[in-house]
Formats: structure tokens, C-alpha cells, sequence
């Protein structure tokens, strides 16, 4: 079970929302509270675990295996959501900037959970399902704005 100051947090995350307080708190049971320091990775690139997390406390920096910044995620933040999906190795790195405290829903007893309670598994895999389509559709229109405005290569050159 979270503690109580980061309860608040937990239930603000969009994965849980639309679900009942009694749905919520047995699901929050599901979860066990970590914490990690600066620097230190909450999941590498290629590693096989579906793990999802909630960021509890703290901020973590999720980039590519290149070192580019996708984005910097804080409290009620979801990390893991397309592994947890796809049960495929992680596609990211994602360091923590500071503390960082983390509730991990182990990927096994969640969807175990999902598929014993299938209203509030419905309700989750549609909330998953919104985000990632909100991605795609912004990562869609990222690479249809760099194929419209091709870069010159040689602009800045001498």
C-alpha cells in the first residue's frame, strides 16, 4: 500500500481514472514503493520487463539510447505503459534526476488484476490506449512537419 502523501498523487495518474475509490485503493495495493537516487536508471533500453511506474516523487529524464531528451516526466507521471502493452523489451532509457520515488506495479499481477476485475481492466487498457494514441499522433505530426521542411544539411556550414 502507497503511504498516505503519496496517495494524492497515485490517484491523480491518468491510468486509474474513471475508476471507483475502492477500485483504485486495490489496485494501489498491487504496487510496491521504491526509490531511487540521482543518476541511477529506472529502466534501460532493451530490458526485457514490463514493469509500469508512477511517479510518485521526484523527475526522471526518458531519452533514447542516442542520449536524446523525449521528455522529463514528475509526480503522477506513467512510465512503462508500452511494454506493459506489447510485453517487448523496453524502448527508452529513463534516469532519474534526483530522488525519485516510484510506485512499480509488478507487469504479472497487474494484468492478472486487469483480467480478474475486466470492468476496471477495461477502463485501463482504454486509458493506456488514449495516451498512446495521443503520442502517435504527435509523433506522426513531428515526422510529417521534418518531411515538409527538410533540413539543409549544409546551412550553417563555414
Amino acid at each position: 500500500m502507497l503511504r498516505m502523501e503519496h496517495r494524492d498523487v497515485f490517484e491523480k495518474n491518468y491510468l486509474v481514472h474513471g475508476l471507483k475509490p475502492e477500485v483504485i485503493e486495490q489496485i494501489e495495493r498491487l504496487a510496491q514503493s521504491q526509490t531511487f537516487l540521482a543518476r541511477e536508471f529506472l529502466v534501460k533500453h532493451g530490458e526485457k520487463s514490463s514493469d509500469l511506474y508512477v511517479i510518485l516523487d521526484g523527475r526522471v529524464l526518458v531519452s533514447t539510447p542516442a542520449g536524446d531528451e523525449l521528455a522529463q516526466i514528475g509526480p503522477g507521471s506513467v512510465l512503462g505503459e508500452v511494454a506493459l502493452v506489447d510485453d517487448q523489451p523496453r524502448c527508452a532509457d529513463a534516469v532519474c534526476m534526483g530522488m525519485v520515488k516510484v510506485a512499480r506495479f509488478p507487469a504479472k499481477e497487474l494484468r492478472a488484476f486487469m483480467a480478474k476485475n475486466t470492468d476496471a481492466g477495461f477502463i485501463m487498457l482504454a486509458n493506456l490506449s488514449r495516451v498512446l494514441s495521443n503520442r502517435l499522433r504527435k509523433t506522426d505530426a513531428a515526422v510529417e512537419d521534418l518531411a515538409a521542411h527538410p533540413k539543409d544539411a549544409w546551412a550553417n556550414a563555414l
